[in-house]
């Protein structure tokens, strides 16, 4: 702000240059010069003064470093300007550095905030309202105001009052429009593309300013805020602020030359530029919150796309990772698969070969030891076969590769094969091993194969963890849609907790035995598919230092065979 030939500020851009300084020092002594000309008609304190609203917007979007030089030039500049103007050099000082009070204020605030580079954010907006509204202004006025009074007997309050309404009106006008907007935007709006519709627009602001000419006696100002806010929406704050200067331009120039219409007609001149200010704030402010409104939306729809993006990149990696999985898994089990015959023949022939050592076919071995060792090679071997067997058949089940061959057959013939195959090792174990059958055929339509596999590995599992004294019973039943069989024992039983852990390939629940209960973990996962596969299920009921019951229940008929799918389905 200014008095009678007093005053002036800036503009500029980061990072500044000595030819910027020049043209900041240029813009800041017209504005001001400006100014105090229009004090000589309207009194002591100029009522425009823009040269406080150009430093600030320069000044927020020059480096931190720089802010000093830029300061130092908009008060040269001021000094001039306000020298020109005729005012003596102390009041020329002292009135420019009021108004370089004002800068540093609104700019060192905002920057401690951190607040300085983004205007469209409403945080900001509320801050810089705030200063310029408040401490900035009033802190300037005052400074002003009481040099005068005390220099020149001017009314203290009344120079303060004007002083402070004039910047005040002007940091708010003019400030957001030139730190938001930029070169580029307005050549955005006026693209090829684009510059259709902005006309179109300007044309319907054009049309706003030919209605309220035509009737200057009727208050139809309000149409301004419509038009602005469509400019807007449509234009962003480029839009906004074409909207704002063209209307500024149509409502100011008619008064500063005299021929003010409508109500404010009748009015001081002061009074009438202060009035158009003020509707100028009003509709500054409308541009500058419907701006930022639309750049929160667009940050937070950016957003929201990269979230959308985001997501689907990771759900694109899902898929991919999973594709690689299951074809790493199915590669697993191919191979496995066709590794049958080449793992089986070898561990065969040792096993063949050692029955007939021991059984002394070809004449006596002769050392003792030697029998031993072949009796350890046989086990060994026996017990390879048998983990081999295990994880291949789940190969194969896994690989959906595993046929079953339905044949009808009797079930109590199954288990009493299955018995006499385990009595040996029952018997070594000092378990009592015994079968609970009707004593008429069972006659069922299964696989055999599979049968006997889910009734050894039930009865290995039984034998293996039932101490010497204990019992393990075998039972078979018919029923009317179902037969069912299983093994109950008298072994350690099983948590809980535990329960549900169970069938779960390659898992092993007694992790305390897993040195003396040697195996893969893949017994009851074998049970389980094995009997999914007929169309059954398993289930099993223990508790812990009672023993456990292991039944599988198999459809008479398959009609609705669940397949390798869903072979670890409980």
């Amino acid at each position: 702000m200014a008095v009678s030939g007093s005053q002036g500020r800036g503009l500029g851009i980061a990072p500044v240059t000595f030819s910027m300084l020049l043209l900041i020092a240029a813009v800041v002594f017209v504005g001001s010069w400006a100014g105090l000309l229009l004090t000589n008609y309207t009194g002591r304190i100029a009522a425009i003064w823009i040269s406080n609203a150009v430093a600030v917007a320069a000044a927020l979007k020059t480096r931190s470093k720089d802010f000093p030089a830029l300061l130092m030039t908009a008060f040269a500049a001021n000094l001039l300007a306000d020298l020109a103007a005729g005012d003596p050099l102390v009041n020329a000082v002292a009135l420019s550095l009021a108004n370089i009070v004002e800068i540093a204020l609104v700019v060192t605030v905002l920057r401690r905030l951190k607040m300085d580079r983004d205007f469209s954010r409403p945080k900001t907006l509320l801050i810089f309202y705030g200063l310029a509204l408040g401490p900035a202004p009033v802190a300037s006025a005052l400074f002003a105001g009481s040099f005068l009074h005390l220099t020149a007997s001017a009314s203290l309050w009344q120079t303060a009052r004007e002083w402070y309404v004039s910047d005040a009106l002007d940091l708010i006008i003019l400030v957001p429009p030139l730190v938001t907007v930029r070169f580029r935007d307005f050549a955005a709006i006026f693209s090829d593309d684009e510059r259709t519709l902005t006309l179109v627009l300007i044309g319907l602001l054009a049309v706003t300013i030919v209605v309220n000419m035509l009737t200057p006696n009727f208050p139809l100002a309000f149409l301004f805020f419509p038009v602005i806010l469509l400019m807007t929406f449509v234009r962003g704050f480029a839009g906004g602020t074409v909207g704002l200067l063209v209307s500024g331009v149509y409502l100011l120039v008619p008064v500063l030359l005299g021929y003010g219409s409508g109500s404010i007609a009748g009015h001081s001149l002061p009074v009438q530029i202060v009035i158009v200010q003020i509707f100028g704030a009003v509709l500054s402010f409308t541009v500058v919150l419907a701006g930022a409104m639309l750049e929160e939306r667009r940050r937070l729809e950016n957003h929201m796309a990269d979230a959308v993006t985001r997501a689907e990149e990771a759900r694109i990696e899902a898929l991919v990772a999973r594709d690689a999985a299951e074809t790493a898994n199915r590669t697993k089990s191919m191979f496995l698969a066709n590794m049958s015959h080449e793992l089986r023949t070898p561990l065969n022939a040792v096993i063949g070969f050692s029955e007939l050592m021991r059984g002394e076919l070809y004449g006596p071995l002769g050392h003792a030891k030697y029998r031993e060792y072949v009796q350890l090679v046989h086990d060994a071997g026996s017990h390879l076969l048998d983990l081999i067997n295990d994880v291949l058949d789940m190969s194969k089940i896994e690989a959906g590769k595993f046929e079953i061959e339905r044949r009808t057959l009797d079930l109590c013939q199954v288990v009493a094969e299955c018995v006499t195959l385990m009595a040996g090792r029952a018997a070594d174990a000092g378990v009592e091993l015994s079968a609970d059958i009707p004593a008429s055929s069972i006659m069922v339509c299964a696989d055999r194969r599979a049968l006997k596999q889910i009734l050894l590995n039930l009865l290995s599992n039984g034998l293996k963890f039932t101490p010497a004294g204990g019992t393990v019973r075998v039972f078979a039943a018919p029923g009317p849609e179902r037969f069912v069989f299983g093994v109950q024992d008298s072994g350690i039983g099983i948590p809980h907790e535990a329960l549900e852990k169970l069938g779960q390939p390659f898992m092993q629940l007694r992790e305390s035995a897993s040195h003396t209960h040697k195996g893969t973990g893949l017994g009851l996962a074998l049970v389980r598919s094995l009997a999914r596969l007929h169309g059954g299920n398993l289930q099993i009921e223990s508790r812990q230092g009672a023993g456990t019951t292991a039944t599988v229940e198999i459809p008479l008929e398959d009609q609705d065979a669940v397949g390798p799918a869903a072979v670890y389905a409980a």
